[in-house]
């Protein structure tokens, strides 16, 4: 389905913060554990083909859980209502990272994309793609050759296992410099930059890609859309759209923080879908100010609201699409996954004309050269603060309310969730 301009809603300035929400899945899911805590990565097909090709609404990852020496994977499944485990064991030890702050050492997930995880050791900054249903594992090019670079998100055109010789990994590196680098899953020896010297100090904010026209479209802070041909290996190729104008965002609040996502929608209709988010909120929901000295100590950060935008070609700009309704979609966004749009009726436990949203501010990774302890290489590649991971729920676009997914979404009840929960696609081809 192809939106037109009169088929979506303009969202209205939000004058509260209104959430309903219910007190499901309260401690037993709040780990402080890492969720790739050293643990191996068989390359044996243990799940059964029901599981693996059933289609299915995306799932909510959520924090692992460990028992003896099992760790399982937990994850909410939206069809059911339930908790999904997937068992892990400790029998083999591939995987004996070396990480600060642990003597095994662990993994951190720095994408979500058909089924797959992107998973970085943040000692060594080894690679891994790891599919948690199947248990198998690629391993990635290390980013040591990228040392001036932090890997933000990662995105697949396909599972590996649907079409290997057409699979591209596609990575966000933000530090000091900006660029986007890509490798082929299991033959790549290294990641190869896609790096624009001259793009100053702006930075991708995402990418997405198209499998109708072979194409990843990359957007950048200021407004700046490129597509990426990695057809040939050996010579990628960007088309460079002109600076992309945008109409002006319906809020304007300066408490409020904006985070962008790329989304195709039906692989027709490249939109971008803004997530506003309050960064210090009170227990009744009021907002305030850094400086604000009624401020709570400690307050929450909460997502107040969502516009949406879609890209005219023959425009070159994102316009405002101005409707109460999604046309039946639900929107799946979230800081590490790959976002998607699904048509809502073919899965009946999902909410149409809504989007489902994860914690755009869950925590912060920092990578050599940011810290002011990153003398003794020792010490790790990376360092982790956490923090937030509470902000998850699904957003009505057509009354403007929140309400929960597995977690409560009430202020009084936002508790930081280590690490934030991201959202997983059991159906490759979501």
């Amino acid at each position: 389905m192809a939106f037109s301009s009169s088929s979506l809603l303009r969202s209205i300035c939000v004058k509260g913060i209104s959430r309903s929400s219910s007190n499901l899945g309260k401690s037993s899911a709040r780990s402080s554990a890492s969720w790739f805590d050293l643990r191996p990565l068989s390359t044996a097909m243990t799940a059964s083909d029901s599981v693996l090709n059933q289609k299915s609404p995306p799932w909510l990852m959520l924090p692992p859980e460990f028992k003896g020496s099992t760790m399982s994977y937990k994850f909410y499944n939206l069809a059911d209502k339930k908790v999904q485990t997937l068992y892990n064991s400790y029998e083999t030890r591939n995987f004996r990272l070396k990480c600060r702050g642990s003597k095994d050492g662990w993994l951190a997930c720095r994408g979500s994309s058909h089924g797959w995880l992107a998973l970085l050791s943040l000692y060594d900054e080894g690679f891994y793609l790891y599919n948690p249903i199947s248990h198998r594992h690629i391993k990635l090019p290390t980013i040591r050759n990228c040392s001036r670079f932090v890997a933000k998100k990662v995105i697949l055109s396909c599972s590996p296992e649907d079409d290997e010789e057409n699979c591209r990994v596609v990575m966000i590196m933000n530090t000091n410099r900006n660029a986007l680098a890509f490798c082929f899953p299991g033959r790549s020896k290294k990641w190869t930059l896609m790096l624009d010297e001259n793009k100053g100090r702006s930075y991708y904010i995402d990418c997405v890609y198209s499998a109708r026209l072979k194409l990843f479209f990359a957007l950048t802070n200021d407004r700046k859309l490129e597509t990426w041909d990695l057809g040939d290996p050996s010579s990628p190729k960007v088309i460079k759209v002109d600076d992309v104008e945008m109409d002006q965002y319906c809020y304007l609040s300066s408490l409020e923080r904006r985070v962008g996502h790329l989304v195709l929608a039906k692989d027709e209709d490249l939109l971008l879908v803004m997530q506003y988010t309050m960064l210090n909120v009170g227990p009744d929901g009021s907002c305030f100010h850094d400086l604000d000295k009624r401020c709570p100590a400690n307050s929450p950060h909460m997502t107040i609201g969502f516009d949406i935008f879609k890209y005219d070609s023959e425009k070159g700009k994102f316009e405002y699409l101005d409707s109460s309704s999604l046309g039946g979609l639900a929107i799946f966004v979230g800081k590490l996954n790959h976002s998607v749009a699904i048509q809502a009726s073919e899965f009946p436990e999902v909410k149409p004309d809504s989007i489902y949203f994860t914690d755009a501010y869950d925590g912060k990774l920092l990578g050599r050269g940011e810290s002011d302890d990153d003398d003794d290489d020792d010490e790790g590649a990376y360092e982790v603060i956490w923090g937030g991971g509470y902000d998850i729920g699904i957003y009505n676009y057509e009354d403007k309310t929140v309400s929960s997914c597995y977690y409560p979404c009430d202020a009084p009840s936002l508790k930081t969730i280590s690490p934030g929960p991201i959202w997983f696609f059991p159906s490759r081809t979501i």
